[in-house]
């Protein structure tokens, strides 16, 4: 059984923010797509492979584990019963 990625709404606000940032920062739509689409299938690839690959990351929410992307920390359950990973919260780690 091939493991599921969801996002939460939260997490999919967030890259929504990212979205916005890096278009601030490039002016460029083109290299804005093609940062989220390398950000997207970096945790889509990893994950749906390696569930488990992140740190634990219990400082920031219980049973939780972070993977690194670049600077972004993506925050994120593991539902090994049902093979689901929940993307809880993404962020960048040098930003408020």
């Amino acid at each position: 059984m091939k493991i599921k990625i969801l996002f939460t709404n939260r997490a999919t606000l967030q890259l929504e923010e990212i979205t916005s940032y890096i278009y601030k920062k490039t002016q460029s739509k083109q290299l804005t797509r093609n940062y989220l689409q390398k950000l997207k299938q970096f945790i889509i690839l990893t994950l749906e492979n390696f569930p488990k690959a992140g740190r634990p990351s219990n400082e920031i929410y219980k049973a939780t584990r972070k993977l690194v992307y670049q600077s972004y920390s993506i925050i994120y359950t593991y539902d090994e019963e049902e093979k689901k990973v929940y993307i809880v919260t993404i962020y960048r780690e040098n930003l408020p």
